[in-house]
C-alpha cells in the first residue's frame, strides 16, 4: 500500500497553505513567457532535470504539458498521486521535490498551495506539467518563506508528473433504499453527505444499504480503497469524523476497517455511496457514509 505524505510539500511549503486555498477559477491555465522558457527532461516518474533563466517572473499563474498523458482528465477536487519538483523562479534554488519512488498516496487540492491545484486542472493523467505559479498563489500571501530564501514576491516554478487520479466523489446511479430503519442522506453538490436520523432507538444489528452503485472496478478483500467516510453516532445525533470536512479522503486496507464496514465494501464498486450501521455494546451505533473513489 502507498503511504499518504504527512504534508504533501512537507514542511516547508503546504503549511503556509492559507484556508479556503483549495478552491479554484474553473478555467485552465494556459501556458505563458515564463512557462516557455523553463526546460524539462526526464521520464515521468523520475526526477526531472529542470533549467530556467534567472530571475523568472509571472505575474500571472500559468501551465503547461510538457508530457501528454492519455488518461482521464482532471476537472477539480480529484484526489491524484503525484510526484513533484518546486524551486524558486528567482534563484533557481530547488526547493523540495517528492521521492520519485512511488511511495505516495493520494493527495487532494487541499493540501496543496493554491498555484499547485490549479495547474492540475484540464490536466491528465499520465502528464508532466510546468507551472509558473505567481506569488499570489504560491507564498506571497504568507509574506514568503525566508527561512527558504523565498521572498513573498518569487514565481514558483513547478513540475508535477499526474501518476494517477481518483474520483472526487461518488458518482453512481441512485438506488432507492427499501429497506425501513436507515438514516436518510442528502448530498451537496461537491459530494459532502447530511444525514437525518430516525428517532427510533439504535439498531442492534448490523446492516448495510447501497446509495448509488458506481461502474468502476470491484472492491476485493485484497483491495486498498481510497474512499470518503463519515462517521456518526446515532444517539448523539453528531458526526465524529468526516473526510469531506478534512478534505482529504481515506486510503486504507481491507484489514483496518470493522468486519462489518469491511463485509459492505466487499464487492462494491468504485463510484458507489455505502451506508452501514453498526451498533455498540452501549446501545448507541455509528453510522457510516462511505463513497468509494478507487481502489488500488
Amino acid at each position: 500500500m502507498r503511504t499518504a505524505p504527512a504534508l504533501l510539500v512537507s514542511a516547508a511549503l503546504v503549511t503556509l497553505t492559507l484556508s479556503g486555498c483549495s478552491s479554484a477559477p474553473s478555467d485552465c491555465l494556459t501556458p505563458g513567457d515564463a512557462t516557455e522558457q523553463v526546460s524539462v527532461s526526464g521520464d515521468l516518474g523520475s526526477t526531472p532535470t529542470v533549467s530556467f533563466p534567472t530571475p523568472l517572473y509571472a505575474q500571472k499563474t500559468q501551465a503547461q504539458a510538457d508530457i501528454v498523458g492519455d488518461g482521464e482528465r482532471l476537472e477539480g477536487g480529484e484526489p491524484v498521486v503525484i510526484d513533484w519538483s518546486i524551486y524558486d523562479g528567482r534563484t533557481g534554488k530547488l526547493i523540495e521535490a517528492s521521492p520519485y519512488d512511488g511511495s505516495l498516496g493520494p493527495v487532494s487540492s487541499s493540501q496543496m498551495l493554491p498555484g499547485m491545484a490549479r495547474a492540475l486542472e484540464c490536466q491528465t493523467v499520465g502528464s508532466r506539467v510546468v507551472a509558473a505559479v505567481a506569488a499570489d498563489d504560491a507564498l506571497g500571501p504568507a509574506g514568503g518563506r525566508p527561512d527558504l530564501g523565498v521572498n513573498k514576491d518569487d514565481t514558483l516554478i513547478i513540475v508535477l508528473d499526474i501518476e494517477r487520479a481518483y474520483l472526487a466523489k461518488a458518482n453512481g446511479a441512485d438506488v432507492p433504499v427499501v429497506e425501513p430503519g436507515f438514516p436518510s442522506v442528502v448530498t451537496a453538490p461537491d459530494g459532502t453527505p447530511g444525514l437525518t436520523i430516525p428517532k427510533s432507538d439504535a439498531p442492534t444489528t448490523a446492516k448495510f444499504t447501497t446509495l448509488k452503485r458506481g461502474d468502476g472496478a470491484t472492491v476485493t478483500k485484497s483491495s486498498t480503497v481510497i474512499a470518503h467516510m463519515l462517521q456518526a453516532s446515532w444517539n448523539s445525533r453528531t458526526v465524529s469524523q468526516s473526510t469531506w470536512s478534512d478534505g482529504t479522503p481515506r486510503q486504507f486496507a481491507m484489514d483496518s476497517v470493522p468486519d462489518e464496514v469491511k463485509k459492505a465494501l466487499i464487492g462494491s464498486t468504485v463510484g458507489s455511496q455505502l451506508l452501514v450501521l453498526v451498533p455498540s455494546d452501549n446501545g448507541d451505533a455509528t453510522i457510516y457514509v462511505i463513497d468509494v473513489l478507487g481502489v488500488d
